[in-house]
């Protein structure tokens, strides 16, 4: 837990210089890689080493460029994401509320010192009071210097929460970034470029277990996609966009949105819209299945607009892979929802990388829909 001393003395403006060394690191992994593949790579290509020994060093020189490239990604993605937590872009807690947090334990400190009292580290605050209790003026006086420290302690060990939470969660956000040792090198995509090993096989039956709970449930596509992916053909997968918007009502929400704002303003003739994402909500009742096997993908619609009147299809894609560190998708605390499985991404991408399953496209095409606008 933090303690009151520790949010007080969080050096706000050490920050920055902390985001900066970053910069600093990424400069240095980048001239390093680049000597090692001058000096080192290159010579030996040029050399034409061959046999066994020759394909050995060369493979494991490839193996450093990788280890090299994957981690100056995961400090790029760490030092943005540090800085948009300092600049406040996020506004999603971290260091910005942090600050926010330190400004109120400084208030409450001098409050605190203003009454003649003392806050501790558990943000509990105490008071020296010498009374009779015996008399009633004294004992009125007590209670009360009493009421103000509790009441001071409440909202010290309230905002020492807020800031155990914000903690909490700058480090969890760390550790996806940066990922493990085991599955770091998985922020390069290539499909099957290093032997899997006890912990690819791990996740793999992991995976396949959630696959067969899925299939229980009678989350048909969710068993579906999973099996496709740990079967590592890459082969690409269609879903009827039709399906898409009869199951999730979020996506027909968004589609008639599209209609009324986008399609219902452009002139007669041929159009297409862009790519919009949309995803389930369980909120509203939607599908857990797609929820869970799809989550968030892309829509457009391509047709013809005559009037008030149209006709078009609706196209949906998604590259249906799982989170490398820098993309910063976690899964370390929620379990596979209900199925309550837990899962890091980064593992399951490692799946790829190591060719136990394969990364695929989801796309798909409805018929022709007419409406009136």
């Amino acid at each position: 837990m933090v303690t009151f001393t520790q949010l007080l003395d969080l050096d706000v403006r050490g920050l920055d210089a902390f985001v900066a060394s970053w910069g600093d690191v990424h400069a240095r992994l980048r001239s390093a890689r680049g000597h090692f593949h001058d000096e080192v790579v290159t010579p030996l290509h040029q050399d034409h080493w061959r046999g066994k020994a020759g394909q050995a060093a060369q493979s494991f020189c490839d193996r450093i460029q990788l280890d090299l490239d994957a981690l100056d990604t995961e400090v790029q993605a760490l030092r943005t994401f540090f800085t948009d937590e300092v600049d406040g872009v996020k506004s999603a807690g971290g260091f910005t509320g942090l600050r926010k947090l330190q400004v109120q334990a400084q208030g409450l400190r001098d409050e605190v010192a203003d009454n003649e009292m003392t806050v501790h580290d558990d943000g509990s605050v105490t008071f020296v009071d010498m009374y009779d209790p015996k008399i009633p003026e004294s004992a009125a006086g007590h209670a009360q210097r009493q009421s103000t420290a509790d009441s001071l302690g409440k909202r010290a060990r309230a905002v020492l929460a807020k800031a155990t939470d914000e903690d909490k969660w700058i480090a969890q956000n760390i550790k996806v970034i940066f990922g493990t040792p085991h599955n770091f090198e998985s922020e390069n995509r290539q499909f099957d470029i290093l032997d899997p090993d006890g912990t690819d096989r791990r996740t793999w039956n992991k995976l396949n277990n959630v696959g067969a709970l899925a299939a229980k449930r009678g989350w048909v596509n969710t068993a579906w996609l999973i099996k496709h992916y740990l079967g590592a053909s890459g082969d690409p997968v269609e879903i009827d966009p039709q399906v898409l918007l009869d199951g999730i009502p979020q996506f027909q929400r968004d589609a008639d949105t599209t209609l009324a704002q986008d399609v219902a303003k452009r002139p007669d003739g041929p159009f297409e819209t862009s790519w919009k994402t949309t995803a389930p909500k369980l909120s509203d009742g939607g599908n857990q299945d797609w929820y869970y096997s799809l989550n968030h993908f892309q829509y457009r619609m391509v047709g013809e607009k005559q009037g008030d009147q149209v006709v078009y299809r609706v196209q949906i894609k998604k590259r249906y892979d799982w989170g490398v560190p820098s993309e910063h998708r976690a899964t370390q605390s929620q379990g596979w929802g209900p199925l309550k499985i837990n899962l890091e991404q980064a593992d399951l991408a490692h799946l790829n990388t190591t060719g136990k399953a394969r990364d695929f496209d989801v796309s798909g095409t409805s018929d022709p829909i007419a409406a009136t606008l």
